[in-house]
Order: C-alpha cells, then sequence, then structure tokens
C-alpha cells in the first residue's frame, strides 16, 4: 500500500464501518458521487458521521471532488426545518435561496467554510421559522403582525430572538410585511487579562518545553496576534513564509514579521512528524491537523484544549488586539490580521477607552495629598517579544 502508515490503512479497512459501507457501494460497479452518499445519509443505510467520514476519505485521495460541505449542511438544516414546519415553505424556501445563502457563498470564495459560518445560517434560519409559527398559531399571515406583536415576541424568549431582524429586513423589501423594527443583538463587551497575566502567559506558550507544542503555537498566536482560533486551525505549512531574510506569517494580504522565539515555534510545529493516524496519510500540509483525513483541527478542540492547559480564550485575544490597536490604526491593522476595516476600528475605540480610563485614574491620583498617592505604575508600552 502506497502510503507512509500502511498499517493504519489496513486497519481502517478491517475494522471500519466507513470501510463496509464502500465496499458496499463498490459492490455496485459505478463511480461512487456526493449524491448517492447524501441520499444513503437520507435513507438511514449509516450514521451522518460515518457518511462524512467516508465521504472526507474519498474528498482527500482524489476519488470525489471537493466541495463545501458547510453550505451543504445549511440547505440539509433548512429541509429539517421544513419537515417541521411545513407551512412555512413559502416564505422560508426564497429567504434562504435568496438571502442567506448567497452571502455565504460569497463568504466562503474569501476563505474556507467554517461551523460557525454553518451556525451563522442555523440560527437565522431557525428564529425566521419560530417567529412564523407565532404569527401563524395566532391566525396572523406575516403582512398582518405589527410591531407591538414583533416586541411580544422578541420579550418572550433568549437573545438569539433577535436575529430574526435579518428575515423581517428581507420580508419588508419583498413587500412580505410592514417595516417592523428589531434592534441590532447586543454583543458583550471585551473581557482582558492584566497585563503581567497576559506577560507571562505569553512567555509560557514560547519557552515552556512541558507544554505540547500545538498548544504552544496556537496559544501564542492567540495572545501575540490577537488571531481567532477559527483561522488558526486554517493555518497551512504555505501560510510560514520567508521574506527579507526573516520568517513572516501570512494572515491575509499583508505578511506578519514574526519575532524570532514565535518564528522557531510556528518552524518546529511544521518539522514535527505527523502522528500515526490519517493526519500522517493525509497530503493536506495543515498546521494544526485534526482527527479526519484531510481536514484541519476543529476550533472547539482546540479551545477545549487552550482552556485546560489555563489559555483563557475571549480574555487572550481582548488582551492581544487592544495592544495591537494602541499601537496601529485600523488601515494598517485590518490587512496585517485579516480584520474587517470595521472591526478593527471597534478595537481602536476599545483602545482609546481603556487609555482614557487610565488617565482619568491618574489624573484623580495626582490630584490627590502626597500622603494617598501610590507609586506610579508603569506604563504597558508595546508589546515586544
Amino acid at each position: 500500500m502506497n502510503c507512509e502508515y500502511p498499517r493504519t490503512a489496513l486497519r481502517w479497512l478491517l475494522n471500519s464501518a466507513s470501510a463496509r459501507l464502500l465496499a458496499n457501494t463498490a459492490a455496485a460497479s459505478r463511480q461512487l458521487t456526493h449524491a448517492d452518499l447524501d441520499q444513503l445519509a437520507t435513507a438511514g443505510r449509516g450514521t451522518a458521521q460515518t457518511i462524512d467520514y467516508l465521504r472526507q476519505v474519498l474528498v482527500t485521495f482524489g476519488v470525489l471532488p471537493a466541495r463545501d460541505e458547510y453550505l451543504v449542511r445549511i440547505e440539509r438544516h433548512l429541509g429539517h426545518v421544513l419537515t417541521r414546519w411545513p407551512e412555512q415553505a413559502p416564505l422560508l424556501r426564497p429567504y434562504v435561496r435568496w438571502s442567506v445563502m448567497p452571502r455565504a457563498r460569497r463568504r466562503s470564495t474569501h476563505s474556507p467554510s467554517t461551523p460557525g459560518r454553518a451556525q451563522w445560517a442555523y440560527v437565522r434560519i431557525n428564529a425566521a421559522a419560530d417567529f412564523l409559527s407565532f404569527a401563524t398559531e395566532r391566525g396572523l399571515a406575516l403582512r398582518e403582525v405589527t410591531q407591538h406583536q414583533v416586541d411580544q415576541w422578541l420579550a418572550g424568549g433568549a437573545s438569539t430572538r433577535y436575529e430574526v431582524r435579518d428575515f423581517l429586513v428581507w420580508a419588508a423589501r419583498r413587500g412580505h410585511s410592514q417595516d417592523l423594527l428589531v434592534p441590532h443583538r447586543a454583543k458583550p463587551e471585551p473581557v482582558g487579562l492584566d497585563e503581567d497575566s497576559h506577560w507571562d502567559l505569553l512567555q509560557q506558550c514560547l519557552y515552556d518545553e512541558e507544554l505540547p507544542l500545538d498548544v504552544r503555537a496556537a496559544g501564542a498566536l492567540l495572545l501575540f496576534l490577537g488571531q481567532h482560533l477559527t483561522r488558526i486551525v486554517t493555518l497551512t505549512d504555505s501560510d510560514l513564509i520567508s521574506k527579507n531574510g526573516r520568517t513572516a506569517l501570512l494572515l491575509d494580504r499583508s505578511p506578519v514579521h514574526l519575532p524570532v522565539p514565535l518564528a522557531t515555534l510556528l518552524t518546529e510545529l511544521v518539522e514535527q512528524s505527523p502522528e500515526p493516524g490519517w493526519s500522517a496519510n493525509s497530503p493536506m500540509p495543515w498546521l494544526f491537523p485534526g482527527t479526519q483525513p484531510g481536514a484541519h483541527r476543529s476550533s472547539a478542540s482546540l479551545a477545549r484544549t487552550l482552556t485546560a492547559h489555563g489559555i483563557p480564550i475571549r480574555a487572550s485575544r481582548g488582551t492581544a488586539l487592544i495592544q495591537l490597536a494602541q499601537d496601529m490604526p485600523p488601515a494598517v491593522l485590518a490587512p496585517l490580521l485579516g480584520l474587517h476595516v470595521i472591526t478593527a476600528e471597534q478595537w481602536r475605540r476599545r483602545a482609546v477607552t481603556d487609555w482614557t480610563a487610565y488617565l482619568q485614574a491618574r489624573g484623580r491620583a495626582l490630584a490627590a495629598p502626597d500622603s494617598c498617592r501610590n507609586p506610579e505604575p508603569q506604563s504597558s508600552g508595546q508589546l515586544v517579544v
């Protein structure tokens, strides 16, 4: 068998439910297609997990063409929702077809789809279906729903109901409803770490060899560059480049020159031998390979691992982005880290707010009597490794 770890592949052929399913379908003496696997999953001939695993094997080794599975899952989710609420199909189908799916496809052309992107669509589909069911139970067509009834529905459930705003804006523009107001869903303010804790965690990731290498690398990218885990797990060997004699990481359009300790850490991650299994036999050069062939590690799995090693995800990322936003304008920060310029501007405002609060606190301290003054704290300055 022409693979680096043939025994692993042979063990899979002998013991895996996916391999047995593949053997059964191959008995049909024709080329297997995505549609065949979709039909098998729908017919219940094998669990969805088994079908997805087999599909990933076939795509990885060129038997089936690659496709965006998360886009397919959005359409599959719509089918499940309409099975529960078939009377909502006249509005839900066009909403998903002409609003949700086009945006999901546009995003997938710029970056690989993620579970979070599919979840973004699920929440909007569920909110729309739930709201339409609310109106139907009261004998109302969507055109007859008033602002009072919208407010009543929003107040009676979780905050995810505010995502119905997307559906109602679409419906009003096409004459299916009145102009109904739904506020944007409030986002929690980011939490952060104090400077000493942030610095200690970063130093630990860069130099503590007792930590697993993948934890050190992911933690350093989170703490130093404020990268979201969904982006970290999609990094490949080719994203680590040499530019002007220095090691750089390509996060978006601009390469980020890395300090020597971080460059060394990522180089070690690229050069380490893969663990036996599909990650070893897969041709995909992920920095953080997953358990399925050709797939990168899931962000949820990486988050659990980092948290188990004492690295808080949201606080670490928030602190890193605030520190970077203090040193760089949004027009520079956005293309450097792969952020939208509006997102970079929001982080800049948060950084300015934090600095203003510091100056106000210092002003109050200086105005106090000399005997009550505290020693002046050191300025946080620029994060330097």
